[in-house]
């Protein structure tokens, strides 16, 4: 039986489906494009999080709900392909930030161009349902 399935309130339950739908969809052509180019799901997220900012590791594990440890190896990895560089955070000589390369941000970009299914279900949306989609997420992603 699908998580939301047992959904305590009825009135929620397609809402939940429908993210779950989503949320599988969206995970799934991320990880069809990360491993077109060698990288991981993970990997992939790690970089495209470094690609447009530098985080420190704690950062990073805050955001995937870990263990710094456990982003600590997948940097190692991104690090040895010469796609991420550890830099130390002017705030905090103590800190390493996780900078995406040039190297790094192209190969974040191509992973974003390279999906099937995000860039063409956005494509076919009209301009006030791009709206309606853009405010329900910011609704549901807000505090």
């Amino acid at each position: 039986m699908p998580p939301y399935a047992l959904e305590p309130a009825a009135e929620h339950a397609e809402i939940r489906a429908a993210l779950h739908e989503l949320v599988g969809r969206f995970l799934a052509d991320y990880e069809r494009a990360a491993q077109a180019h060698g990288l991981t799901l993970t990997q992939a997220r790690v970089l495209g999080f470094a690609a447009c900012e530098p985080l420190s590791q704690r950062e990073l594990a805050k955001r995937f709900g870990c263990d710094p440890s456990n982003i600590s190896v997948i940097v190692d990895r991104l690090v040895e392909r010469a796609l991420v560089e550890r830099r130390p955070d002017p705030r905090d000589g103590r800190v390493k930030l996780i900078t995406a390369t040039d190297a790094g941000r192209e190969l974040a970009n191509r992973c974003c161009q390279d999906r099937e299914w995000l860039g063409p279900a956005l494509d076919g949306l009209t301009a006030d349902e791009l709206e309606a989609v853009r405010a329900g997420l910011t609704l549901l992603t807000r505090g």
